[in-house]
């Protein structure tokens, strides 16, 4: 607990041995604390009680004069900054001692260096100074950078007390953060993504390589340049979940090749798409994406496992149909921008297609929808409920002589 004495606060104080120093750890004590009047003025004292109970400073130390190093969990060392730069190596009696004044210590040297470095500024720091004179934005912007590295460094070490202090800072500035995790290192290898792409009348299964730690907002742009869907007509679910933009794969437990993620797809009313704006979205992204995809031709197919259950695919996107039927006989479909961004081919169900894919007839075991002329179902053999319409075997004969 912190003590007063004077004009100084007495942060902590605890019992040490210290070479080259003789003397017995029962009678040295390390003893920080600070300047009630100046800030950022910390002082580390080494002292000395002798037989009498009397105690006398041996050493005093100013913090932003010294490196500390922690060695290991029970020894610490010391420093000078200026020749002859002495050093001195504190062994404490406990590991809890060692790690309680090495997270007080190691929070007051931080907070002492960042004081001299705004008071006493190098070189270079007089020379942002000058420039600050002339736009004082970009002194403020450096102060706001390096209060946000201390915050990271604070929050990694653990420093509770640094933490607060350097996120109060922020907050007094009303500055615009993005915190997030660091990506470890298991997140830089790319996975397999099954994705499971459904509307109101169709499905589909289509492979995805994606890395862990990307957003939900990066997916959806990344699915658009692939396949076409406009991101605002976009909604991911994932373990239950219906995903938040700014939320990583990994915040959803999505670490492996083959772990499943659901993509509903809403039309373009429902999402309040006008087609100006699906225009402008669309060319700005596929700008952005440039890099990732230089052309707009066709996306290579996916290369992990697609969809075993293909009914009615032929009102998807022309890129996810053609990637997923994995027919290698035809030539490369060319699509311009306005094919890619039109979200009418996310009107999937419509009257068109919605005739042609009822003119046969639906198996009453499967439900797959067979031509007018099978006698029985192409999938599970079962009979025709009703006799063949004439009418329908004679426009099926017409048809084929047609072709």
């Amino acid at each position: 607990m912190a003590v007063s004495s004077g004009c100084s606060t007495v942060l902590m104080s605890v019992r040490v041995s210290v070479r080259p120093l003789s003397v017995g750890s029962d009678s040295l004590r390390l003893q920080l604390s600070m300047n009630a009047n100046r800030a950022g003025l910390f002082t580390l004292t080494l002292r000395h009680t002798d037989r009498g109970g009397r105690s006398v400073s041996l050493a005093e130390f100013d913090l932003r004069s010294v490196k500390y190093e922690i060695k290991s969990a029970r020894s610490h060392e010391m420093r000078l900054n200026k020749p002859p730069h002495d050093s001195l190596t504190f062994t404490f009696r406990s590991e809890q001692e060692a790690q309680e004044w090495g997270t007080v210590m190691m929070s007051s040297l931080r907070e002492s260096h960042r004081v001299a470095n705004i008071s006493h500024p190098s070189d270079d720091g007089e020379q942002n100074m000058k420039c600050g004179e002339r736009n004082p934005s970009v002194l403020s912007l450096s102060m706001k950078e390096e209060l946000c590295l201390e915050l990271s460094r604070a929050i990694e070490a653990g420093d509770t007390h640094a933490a607060v202090h350097y996120a109060t800072d922020l907050a007094k500035q009303q500055i615009t953060l993005s915190i997030q995790p660091a990506p470890r290192d298991t997140d830089d290898t790319e996975i397999s993504l099954a994705v499971v792409v459904e509307d109101a009348s169709s499905s589909c299964c289509v492979t995805v390589k994606v890395l862990p730690h990307v957003t939900i907002a990066s997916l959806k742009q990344q699915m658009f340049v692939e396949y076409g869907f406009h991101p605002r007509v976009q909604r991911w679910v994932i373990a239950q979940c219906l995903c938040s933009d700014g939320r990583s794969l990994a915040s959803y437990g999505i670490y492996r090749d083959g772990d499943t993620a659901f993509l509903y797809l809403l039309s373009a009313r429902h999402a309040c798409l006008g087609q100006q704006q699906q225009q402008e979205n669309g060319v700005s992204m596929l700008t952005a994406a440039a890099p990732l995809n230089a052309t707009l031709g066709p996306t290579p197919a996916p290369s992990g496992p697609v969809s075993h259950d293909w009914r009615g695919y032929s009102t998807l996107p022309p890129r996810l149909s053609h990637s997923s039927t994995g027919s290698g006989g035809c030539g490369p479909e060319k699509h311009s921008v306005s094919d890619i961004i039109n979200l009418e081919m996310l009107q999937l169900g419509s009257k068109h297609k919605s005739s042609n894919t009822q003119s046969g007839w639906s198996c009453p075991s499967c439900t797959f929808i067979n031509k007018s002329t099978r006698p029985g179902c192409e999938i599970c053999s079962t009979d025709r409920p009703n006799p063949p319409n004439h009418s329908g075997v004679q426009q099926e004969k017409a048809r084929r002589s047609n072709q």
